[in-house]
């Protein structure tokens, strides 16, 4: 029996990654901006509530759970470069408009820094809310990194241009879907979620 789930997002970037990292379980993903559900779309947006991505998380896969009676999974990630305090951290996505600009700003706010600064970390927290058993649990994860001058690679989003991976030797955008998701925060969160999610849907 499958359970219909909603990924909490319009990002269709986080979609396909979640959907990759999910496929093998008894669940069929649909999202906010899903063609099939237009009614999705219209969905009043959480709130960004929260000082921490733990926080945000919990408090976007409550909200949008408690508003469709669905069981939910949600994420919040964001960029945090330890030379600034870990800016821009859960204001990320806020940041500016576009991917472009939120790089920009990025790049602007490191021009002249010395080469230990440019040190930089992702961080993801995804957790998943159950309606009806009222089941709430996160899932942390974290990917290492170094910043770049200038952004390279077409294949991800946000940040990912000018996040280089010292162990592929790439930046996160020149990476395929499977290569990222073996190593980035994101994948780190997701696994670890998919791992409970097996027992929660699949109990011995």
């Amino acid at each position: 029996m499958t359970t219909k789930i909603l990924i909490a997002t319009t990002n269709t970037g986080k979609v396909r990654e979640i959907r990759a990292l999910v496929k093998d379980l008894p669940i069929d993903c649909i999202h906010l901006n899903d063609p099939e559900f237009p009614d999705l779309q219209d969905l009043p947006p959480a709130p960004e509530e929260g000082a921490t991505f733990d926080e945000i998380a919990r408090a976007k896969v409550r909200y949008y759970g408690d508003l469709i009676g669905l069981p939910t999974i949600a994420e919040d990630a964001g960029l945090t470069i330890p030379a600034l305090g870990g800016w821009p951290g859960v204001r990320s996505a806020r940041l500016a408009k576009t991917d472009a600009e939120r790089i920009a700003k990025v790049l602007e706010r490191m021009k002249g820094r010395p080469s230990d600064d440019w040190s930089a970390a992702f961080v993801s927290v995804a957790a998943f809310f159950d309606p009806v058993t009222d089941a709430l649990e996160t899932f942390p994860g974290v990917c290492q990194g170094t910043l770049i001058e200038e952004p390279r690679g077409k294949s991800g989003f946000g940040y990912d241009p000018i996040f280089w991976h010292p162990g592929y030797g790439r930046t996160m955008a020149e990476l395929t879907t499977a290569e990222k998701n073996l190593v980035s925060h994101r994948g780190q969160s997701f696994r670890a979620l998919a791992r409970w999610l097996k027992e929660y849907f699949e109990p011995a």
